[in-house]
């Protein structure tokens, strides 16, 4: 999902770019590609002229290009949204209030999640479309680094650059996923949007914990109204990831009831649910976790969890401070020389990016000691 939004943005920022630019752009890649004297040209112009400038289009398109190429889980778990301003996550959805609707309607009873009857000139019953405040914020994150002018000369002013743009892309993708598993888990357990919404027994994650996920989530659906999902999602960090994926390669199970011994297919249990790895659990939760699990409705009529982002800066961005300092005899003194004050260059990388639960109606998830 990453790649298609990072090309829009790598294509403004060429449309952008003077021609001086593209061609210190041509320079840069051809540099990245181990060519030696595109990197000996850089190296030496990068503190002797304009070529930091230049490179500002590069870079960027660089970052982003390395942004996109980043794994994220997240997008398998949770609907995409953008927002106009920070602050408080709000989202847009219909209100059903049974209420307001008849509880018979052209001769039949009105039934909760479905279209209520119409008679012949009959007045269409009406829904409400709100706006629901969610229970998180949209802000901010990011990180400076600060390398003094004594690394700088050590380590070559042009690998630098690379080395920033690479570990800052992979930081702001890594955050899209600790957003989202943070509404699942804490350092000290599971995370307050699935309070209540444990499974009876707490049981470990097997084909008979599944049946008791399953038969749960239903009935959590059931009492809200909700009825079309088509399928489930098993999400797991890495601890139960095999279990999972073990899981799903059972094909039959003997079971023994008052008839005597049969064989089921597995597949009625495990046939839609769809396991998801999700390493960022083991991140934010660590230890205290590594055993739980959670099934989450897929398919239904509203997300169970969005992952939202600020309109006009859907991906992040990275910058480098100037030098704040001038030459005795005029002319800036180029950023990679070091600041005025404490001789060092800053890069900082920003994102913007939160994570919210929408429709908890059937997540459940079990947490065994």
């Amino acid at each position: 999902m990453n790649k298609h939004i990072a090309e829009a943005a790598i294509a403004r920022i060429d449309e952008q770019a003077t021609k001086r630019q593209k061609e210190a752009a041509k320079l840069y890649f051809r540099a990245l590609e181990g060519d030696q004297q595109a990197k000996f040209r850089l190296q030496e112009g990068i503190s002797t002229s304009d070529i930091p400038a230049l490179l500002t289009p590069a870079i960027n398109v660089n970052f982003l290009a390395q942004y996109a190429a980043q794994p994220t889980v997240w997008n398998q778990i949770a609907q995409e949204q953008t927002m106009p301003t920070l602050g408080t996550i709000e989202f847009g959805g219909f209100d059903i209030d049974t209420s307001t609707l008849p509880g018979e309607s052209d001769g039949e009873p009105y039934i909760a999640g479905s279209l209520a009857g119409v008679a012949e000139y009959g007045e269409y019953p009406a829904v409400n479309f709100t706006t629901e405040t969610l229970n998180a914020e949209l802000r901010k994150d990011g990180l400076r680094m600060r390398i003094s002018w004594e690394a700088l000369r050590k380590l070559g002013n042009f690998d630098i650059l690379n080395r920033a743009t690479q570990a800052f892309s992979q930081y702001a993708a890594r955050t899209e996923d600790i957003k989202l598993a943070r509404q699942f888990v804490t350092p000290t357990g599971i995370a307050a949007p699935f309070n209540g919404r444990g499974i009876a027994g707490n049981p470990a994650l097997t084909l008979s914990g599944l049946e008791a996920a399953k038969a749960a989530s239903k009935a959590a659906q059931r009492a809200a109204g909700n009825y079309a999902n088509s399928g489930f999602q098993l999400i797991t960090g890495t601890a139960l990831s095999e279990t999972a994926l073990n899981l799903k390669s059972i094909t039959s199970i003997e079971r023994t009831d008052d008839n005597g011994v049969y064989q089921q297919s597995a597949t009625t249990i495990t046939g839609n649910i769809t396991p998801v790895e999700f390493d960022a659990l083991d991140a934010v939760g660590g230890a205290s976790t590594e055993n739980a699990w959670f099934l989450l409705p897929a398919g239904g009529p509203r997300p169970t969890f969005i992952e939202v982002f600020l309109e006009g800066a859907r991906t992040p961005m990275i910058s480098v401070k100037d030098s704040g300092h001038f030459y005795l005899g005029g002319g800036d003194v180029p950023f990679r020389e070091g600041s005025f004050d404490e001789d060092d260059v800053q890069t900082r990388a920003r994102h913007v990016v939160g994570a919210a639960p929408v429709e908890l109606a059937g997540a459940v998830y079990s947490d065994p000691a």
